[in-house]
């Protein structure tokens, strides 16, 4: 037999709970990204280039293939060469640590409000 009235909102119900949790499960792993990322690159990256790195945003794509992760960092010189070099190891770290079935690709990009403020507070100061 056919679905009720009640039945057949029920299913509507959920079909739009599942399209809104999607989101909200890409918004929270765009944020344990971003987090786990900053705990690995103060706890488990040496390099001195990314002392002062810290990430400020996570995009992911659609069907989360690839991450960009938006940085600001002390300083005129661009970090991102640096960044790009551990990009295989924060993989590797991000699989592990959040258990992900694929693990996306990351690309790193200077965060341009980051830049505007420094030379903001440079500008301050004189």
């Amino acid at each position: 037999m056919g679905k009720t009235k009640r039945q057949h909102r029920r299913t509507a119900t959920e079909h739009e709970r599942d399209d809104g949790s999607d989101g909200t499960r890409t918004t929270r792993l765009q944020e344990l990204i971003r987090e786990e990322v900053n705990l690995i690159l103060r706890n488990e990256v040496r390099d001195p280039r990314l002392d002062s790195v810290v990430i400020t945003m996570v995009e992911l794509a659609g069907d989360s293939s690839c991450a960009r992760l938006w940085f600001t960092a002390e300083g005129d010189e661009d970090r991102r060469e640096a960044c790009e070099h551990i990009a295989g190891f924060l993989r590797t770290q991000l699989a592990e640590s959040l258990g992900l079935k694929r693990t996306p690709e990351l690309r790193f990009r200077r965060d341009p409000a980051s830049r505007t403020f420094a030379r903001d507070e440079t500008e301050t100061e004189t």
